[in-house]
């Protein structure tokens, strides 16, 4: 598939939601920090596709933005051309 980055080894681990106050977060293992470069405070992107949700980090060297500016409606994505 064009856009997607396949790699040789998969990390995968199932963790439990949990109440942070009114909202609900996940931990993320120290594995998956380390292998995504994270830090406190490091940006992610969020994208709900039904039952997924996909977390990728944002680049450092794209410009800064809102954190309101980076979401985007459901639309949007549909309409993005992936060839």
């Amino acid at each position: 598939m064009k856009g997607f980055k396949w790699i040789d080894e998969l990390h995968a681990r199932i963790m439990r939601v949990n109440r942070w106050g009114n909202s609900l977060g996940i931990r993320f293992p120290s594995e998956f920090v380390d292998n995504a470069q994270l830090k406190e405070k490091s940006l992610v992107e969020i994208i709900s596709d039904g039952d997924r949700l996909i977390i990728t980090k944002v680049k450092e060297r794209e410009p800064r933005k809102s954190i309101q500016a980076l979401s985007y409606p459901k639309q949007t994505l549909i309409k993005q051309n992936f060839h």
